[in-house]
Formats: structure tokens, sequence, C-alpha cells
């Protein structure tokens, strides 16, 4: 790496260090991401991980995502919290604004077919039917595990989400409750210095294709 290599201290704002933080690691991404194999690994790894952590096997209540395709593809641990009894609940943004609600997954034995889901919001993720069965903030419990996607983490839990606000609106509404919040990325997107502002909430654990670890 050479010494002219931009880093965060290279721009004085929050607003500026957090989108050179974004833009470094979306390119990243975007060749990591395109390895089919490489990901099957991950997927599988990251699977071998949480299945046999103590978040795990305590949780009666999962909450989880569909993963973008550059996001960390853990529809491996859906199926495996659907198949274990587990409840499993996954966001869909509210329409006109910038709040999401969870929505759990309709059976033990969900089809993951792209038809299955819901698309049509401007971020194509994959979101559920407004017709499943809505979560009530008041089930989470110290128990529930919430996996918490980002572009970049640090170790000690502190996150650079994509800059709608979306999961630390979420996030900031059921602290109250406690859970259990795993931050989930890639290692390429584990960094030192995480601009964070006060409003940014920090996971307290975080999977990637090499384990998971306490943050």
């Amino acid at each position: 790496m050479g010494c002219n290599t931009p880093t965060i201290y290279n721009f004085k704002t929050l607003p500026e260090q957090k989108k050179f933080l974004r833009t470094r690691a979306k390119n990243a991404l975007k060749e990591y991401c395109s390895d089919k194999e490489l990901m099957k690994q991950c997927s599988i790894s990251c699977l071998n991980s949480i299945k046999q952590s103590e978040i795990y096997k305590n949780a009666d209540l999962i909450l989880s995502f569909m993963p973008l395709p550059d996001e960390m593809p853990i529809l491996e641990i859906n199926k495996l919290a659907l198949s274990d009894g587990k409840k499993i609940a996954i966001p869909r943004i509210v329409e006109n604004s910038n709040d999401m609600d969870f929505f759990f997954l309709p059976e033990k034995n969900f089809d993951y077919e792209i038809a299955n889901f819901d698309s049509n919001n401007q971020y194509k993720i994959l979101e559920p039917q407004n017709s499943w069965e809505k979560l009530n903030i008041k089930e989470i419990t110290k128990k529930t595990l919430i996996f918490v996607p980002g572009l970049a983490f640090n170790l000690e839990g502190e996150r650079l989400g994509r800059g709608k606000g979306f999961y630390d609106r979420f996030l900031e509404k059921i602290s109250v409750f406690s859970p259990i919040l795993c931050g989930v990325c890639f290692t390429i997107c584990v960094t030192k210095a995480i601009p964070v502002e006060k409003t940014d909430k920090k996971v307290d654990f975080l999977l990637t294709e090499y384990g998971l670890c306490k943050c």
C-alpha cells in the first residue's frame, strides 16, 4: 500500500469520512462477491460458526435479512433456524419512509424462490409480503438474536451502514428489550476506524467468514 493511499483522516467531516469508507467498501465487495465459489465457502463458514454458538442455541426468535449481492450470503442460516423450530423474521421497508418492520417467514419449509418475495422497492431488496404475520416488537427479549448487515465494522462493534438509517432507527426503538446484536460482514470490510455519530448503534458480536467474535 502506497504512502499516498487516502484514509478517513484525509477528510475533515463525518459525512465525508463515511462517504469515503462506503465507496471503498463497495468497490472492494464488487470484485470479492463476484467469486461464486468463494461465496459458497463464506456461507458454509458462517453457518458452521453460528450453529455452534450459544447466542444461536439460546435464541427462539431471530431477526435476519435477505442479503444483497454484495452482502454475506446467510440464507443457509435462515433455513437452519426455521428447521430448528425458531421463529425468524425479515425486514420490509415502510412505504414512503426510512423505517422498517419485520415479518415472519410463514412456514418451516419455506421456499426461498424469488417469486415468494416482494422486490418492488427502490433498493431491489427481497422483502416479505404484507400478508405475512408482522412482528410485534414486544416479542423481542434478551435472548432474541438480530443479524445486522453493514458495509463495514470494527472489532469494537461500531458499524457503517448504507446511509439511510433503517437499522439505527429500528435498533433504537427496540433497545429497551436489550436483544443480542450480531453484525454481519466480510473480513475485507473489517476496519480499525469507523466514523460514528450518537445515532449509530454498536453490535455485540461480529460474524465474518472467519468466524464469530465478541465485540
